[in-house]
């Protein structure tokens, strides 16, 4: 299991954070190429562009797992070295290095803290400044069939691979950043054809104005050719709450549950949403009147579905000690409850 010194402390940013969407850069080295009399397409060099400018913010992350070393990426949100990346590449890590672009010199790297429900970690490198940073795209813009780059760090060579967003909202599987237990899925992930390797893992997927939309991962279902993405929508949140406190809380109903998805709600009945597995007999949940098997459906005015699971839900909707209306099935019957939300750090459970 990986011990992080300064998990839950807070952490003091330096003022070049760079969260900001990037304004798109005007295109250059346009070419026409004439397929026919009245017929013209435009070939520029937009992804070339976006990579070039990524490159000096990706690094690559080394870490000690048994049984033999094991590599990842990671990007610069922080001009002081605060580096983002996924939890596989940083998962039952007992040292890590990170390489920065440009530095011969290697740097001894911490974990400031991460996010099994979304799949995020947050990593430092100290003794660092005015390092290039990349910034997230505007976490709604993103569209199937957007064309996206996977740029590695400086051990992978800074590979760049070009291809699109296949479909979002996607299941997938992640290494659990605790050592011995299973596997942690995700429920909104973005799928694309760029195959993503063990190297490629946890840098930026960006757009091709150079924003990060999204983390690449390797999912441990067999895909094929499919390599998938973390959400920047599902992620930023957990970002800045880790750059400005040192931590991840989030909402919660003190339950832990299995998502409904369409097809599985067509094979059981069930209702699309979340069914409760185990409750926290101290949470609100249990005092609201919830039991295990009910099918949370919807909190307040928004329905539980593929785009809106529980768990990022209570991140990007709601906060702690709000006090929402949660309506949920039971035996065959809708019903409503009011709580009032507690505060938690996200668990791997």
């Amino acid at each position: 299991m990986l011990v992080a010194a300064g998990l839950v402390v807070t952490v003091l940013v330096a003022t070049g954070v760079t969260l900001a969407v990037l304004k798109l850069e005007s295109r250059t080295n346009t070419q026409q190429v004439n397929l026919r009399s009245g017929v013209t397409i435009s070939e520029d060099s937009a992804i070339v562009q976006a990579a070039a400018r990524a490159r000096p913010a990706v690094v690559s992350v080394i870490t000690q797992q048994p049984p033999s070393p094991s590599r990842g990426s990671g990007y610069l949100a922080t001009s002081d070295g605060y580096i983002v990346t996924n939890i596989a590449v940083i998962a039952g890590a007992r040292a890590m290095k990170v390489l920065v672009p440009g530095d011969s010199q290697s740097h001894d790297a911490r974990l400031v803290d991460y996010d099994c429900q979304t799949g995020v970690a947050v990593i430092k490198i100290d003794k660092v400044n005015g390092l290039p940073t990349l910034a997230f795209a505007d976490p709604n813009a993103l569209v199937q069939g957007q064309v996206i780059v996977a740029v590695g760090g400086p051990f992978e060579g800074s590979a760049v691979t070009p291809g699109y967003v296949s479909a979002m909202h996607r299941i997938a599987s992640i290494a659990n950043p605790s050592s011995g237990q299973k596997a942690v899925e995700l429920s909104d992930t973005i799928q694309t054809n760029v195959v993503i390797g063990a190297g490629t893992a946890g840098g930026p997927l960006l757009n091709v104005g150079g924003q990060v939309v999204g983390i690449a991962m390797q999912s441990q279902v067999s895909t094929g050719t499919n390599g998938f993405g973390l959400n920047v929508a599902d992620v930023q949140d957990d970002v800045q709450q880790i750059l400005q406190t040192g931590q991840v809380v989030v909402s919660s109903l003190g339950v832990s549950g299995t998502d409904v998805s369409p097809e599985l709600s067509l094979l059981s009945g069930l209702p699309v949403g979340s069914q409760l597995v185990t409750l926290d007999q101290s949470g609100p949940a249990v005092a609201a009147g919830l039991q295990p098997g009910d099918v949370i459906t919807q909190l307040d005015d928004v329905k539980l579905d593929a785009a809106h699971p529980l768990r990022l839900l209570l991140r990007s909707r709601f906060h702690p000690n709000q006090r929402v209306t949660v309506t949920y099935a039971r035996a065959g019957a809708s019903t409503q409850t009011q709580l009032t939300l507690s505060g938690q750090h996200p668990t791997c459970s």
